[in-house]
């Protein structure tokens, strides 16, 4: 059976969209959706309906959680608390209740799903190294689990504690595990501003990495017209920026660490 694995949408209903038909070209069967359907852009009530039309095991995650809690949590910055406020405004009851009752964690089949990490996972930890995710796979008990979260592609295995990032196409392995992040569907970082998904063809043991074009000036205007930030619009349109500038940010970290030693 084919998988379509997706995540990180974002109420980007163009890429949703564009990710839907381009997986269903290719065979899928069916949808799992590592959460985050809300945030940031501008259609969060169409993209949880389209999610709960497809029949997708779903879990919850953290834009989706911030969204349906009592109160945002302090932590949150100024961009992400503005939109996650204009949001909360925005879906029906309906859809409250249900983005409240996702579950964090599930197990699909012979595979788990996640939003970040089953290490603390109330504390939504972005998983970017291979410390963190060793402390996730101890509690794995799948071979294979998907998690979204950082927007970026990687994965990791027991069988080298090492990180691989922007794989095409993973060709499992008995007797190793598997943490793979699916990157993002409606907001993708890195200077590939495509929406991203992977499909898992567990006939074959494989999987693999999509990349789906949609009219992202269509979405830019969208959130232009809502008065969600600059910023949100931006980060679709110039992500070789966003991805220039965290190459600076993890060159400083590396200058610190070589100064240390």
């Amino acid at each position: 059976m084919k998988y379509a694995i997706i995540s990180d949408i974002h109420a980007n209903l163009e890429a949703l969209n564009s990710v839907i038909k381009d997986a269903q070209d290719n065979g899928v069967a069916r949808f799992i959706c590592l959460g985050d359907i809300v945030g940031y852009n501008a259609n969060p009530s169409e993209c949880i309906d389209i999610i709960r039309n497809l029949g997708c095991q779903v879990v919850m995650g953290n834009h989706d959680s911030y969204t349906t809690s009592p109160e945002i949590p302090t932590e949150v910055n100024g961009r992400a608390r503005e939109s996650l406020e204009w949001t909360r405004a925005q879906i029906s009851e309906k859809q409250h209740q249900w983005l409240a009752a996702l579950p964090m964690h599930r197990k699909v089949g012979t595979f788990e799903i996640i939003h970040a990490s089953l290490h603390e996972q109330d504390a939504w930890n972005y998983v970017t190294d291979a410390y963190e995710a060793i402390l996730h796979l101890q509690l794995q008990q799948c071979q294979v689990c998907f998690y979204g979260h950082t927007h970026r592609p990687m994965y990791f295995t027991t069988k080298a504690r090492k990180t691989f990032k922007d794989f095409d196409t993973i060709e499992l392995e008995d007797n190793h595990k598997y943490y793979i992040n699916v990157g993002s569907v409606g907001q993708p970082r890195g200077e590939d501003n495509r929406a991203q998904y992977v499909i898992y063809d567990t006939t074959k043991k494989t999987i693999t990495l999509h990349r789906a074009e949609y009219d992202i000036q269509l979405t830019c205007k969208k959130i232009r017209e809502a008065g969600l930030p600059e910023h949100n619009a931006l980060r679709l349109e110039k992500p070789e920026a966003e991805a220039s500038a965290a190459l600076k940010t993890d060159q400083s970290a590396l200058d610190i660490i070589q100064k240390l030693k």
